[in-house]
């Protein structure tokens, strides 16, 4: 079975590891989650954008070592983090100078704003968002030979977690996302009125 990536990494985020990160950031719970939602789906479509570039995705999993703190802490086969230290402060960052190259800053600023967090939260969760991307795909090897039609695939349902001002720096439009619900509204609008011109 085909897994959705987002629902799956969703799974690890529960609200022990939220209560564990707050000891270090002090944030609101709902937002801290909604943080790292956007960061997860932020890290899957910069791993989309990389789709191209021969042997990324098999060479990006080889950056965490088995000995790896984060890697060691996560618990695959039900879907827990077993410890939150701060290891992933340092373990996350070359994971994101891979993903995103320059746009790192940007970025982790941009959730900062659109998601109401403090900028050195964003900055962490987005490290520790990328960590546990990677580590699920290291895991789940099997995926990386078709994660590219697998992002192809979820793409949508991904970009409708992030906030806009993340989508443009990521390189992608609103647009695709607005005309959907457009033409479902208008297809609404009609019905009722007992009209179905679509």
């Amino acid at each position: 079975m085909t897994p959705n990536l987002q629902i799956e990494l969703r799974r690890f985020i529960s609200s022990n590891v939220v209560s564990k990160l707050n000891k270090f950031y002090f944030e609101n719970d709902a937002l801290l989650i909604k943080g790292i939602d956007v960061s997860i789906g932020t890290v899957l479509m910069g791993l989309y954008n990389k789709a191209e570039e021969s042997g990324f995705y098999k060479n990006i999993v080889t950056l965490i070592e088995d000995n790896s703190t984060f890697y060691g802490e996560v618990d695959f086969t039900s879907g827990r983090i077993l410890s939150v230290d701060d290891c992933y402060r340092i373990e996350g960052n070359e994971l994101l100078k891979e993903i995103f190259s320059n746009k790192k800053g940007r970025i982790s600023e941009m959730i900062s704003n659109e998601v109401g967090i403090k900028s050195e939260t964003a900055r962490e969760i987005l490290n520790f968002s990328a960590l546990l991307v990677v580590s699920y795909l290291k895991n789940n090897s099997q995926l990386i030979k078709n994660l590219k039609l697998l992002l192809e695939d979820q793409k949508r349902d991904i970009l409708n977690s992030i906030q806009p001002g993340i989508k443009i720096i990521l390189g992608f439009s609103c647009h695709e996302t607005v005309e959907e619900k457009n033409q479902a509204m208008g297809r609404s609008v009609f019905t009722l009125f007992g009209h179905n011109f679509f």
